[in-house]
């Protein structure tokens, strides 16, 4: 293991025991630390990374609470002979995709506007739809049955909205938006972007501020105007993407 230097850490917003915690994490993932076997000792530790006994212990504490470790008095810090499965979800790539996603999620709701509101002057990436009317504005956390998995802008249509208000409440938007006016929908697309969370999705997500996220925009069209707006943070140790690279082939 490389020890990271002064300056690497310095580059991080993150307090440090987790950034050592994730290089720790990083150990066990690939199996530099194999399951059922002893991590190195905490004096080669602090050595090799050059930081603090207590720095290594807050890191281990924290790997501990997360099913990764165990200690033992005497005897030393060993990783678990199982570790707890890692959730990873497929971002979706069509509108179906996403219909199927947001059908496997809890809901909870935020924020919800009393009154309406107008889509931000700014998408945040093409659009070439009418973006006018009135909608109505959800902030939510989606929910897995592992805890938060993702922090949600949602603008929908008010006239829409006004027709089933009580599955909307109480659902994720795209499914029920799907299944009343799935035909009229004619355009949707989505941007995926890494960025840093904010205060409210890191409080809402658990995660320490500046953590990296993966943001989605999306809309979705009836004729050409805009609909449905939304935009998600999920934690990046949650994303996959699969793609075939062969899939052109397929078809020649």
């Amino acid at each position: 293991m490389k020890a990271p230097t002064g300056l690497l850490y310095a580059r991080s917003p993150q307090p440090l025991y987790l950034q050592v915690s994730t290089i720790f994490r990083r150990n066990i993932q690939r199996g530099v630390w194999p399951c059922g076997e002893q991590v190195p000792p905490l004096e080669s530790l602090v050595d090799t990374l050059g930081v603090s006994r207590a720095t290594v212990r807050q890191a281990f504490g924290l790997l501990e609470r997360e099913g990764l470790i165990h200690r033992s008095r005497g005897s030393g810090t060993y990783v678990n002979d199982e570790l707890p499965e890692t959730l990873k979800l497929t971002l979706p790539k069509t509108w179906a995709d996403t219909v199927a996603l947001s059908t496997a999620l809890g809901t909870t709701t935020l924020m919800e506007s009393n009154s309406d509101v107008s889509l931000p002057r700014s998408l945040g990436m093409d659009c070439p739809y009418g973006t006018d009317g009135n909608f109505q504005y959800l902030r939510r956390i989606h929910t897995t049955s592992t805890g938060p998995f993702c922090y949600t802008e949602v603008y929908l249509d008010r006239a829409i909205y006004s027709k089933h208000p009580v599955r909307y409440q109480h659902s994720t938007v795209a499914p029920v938006l799907d299944e009343f006016h799935g035909p009229q929908l004619t355009h949707a697309g989505q941007l995926l972007t890494i960025i840093e969370a904010g205060e409210d999705s890191a409080e809402a997500l658990h995660l320490s501020l500046s953590t990296p996220v993966a943001e989605l925009r999306r809309y979705a069209c009836i004729e050409n105007r805009v609909v449905y707006f939304a935009r998600l943070e999920i934690p990046t140790r949650y994303v996959q993407m699969k793609f075939d690279l062969m899939e052109s082939r397929q078809h020649v």
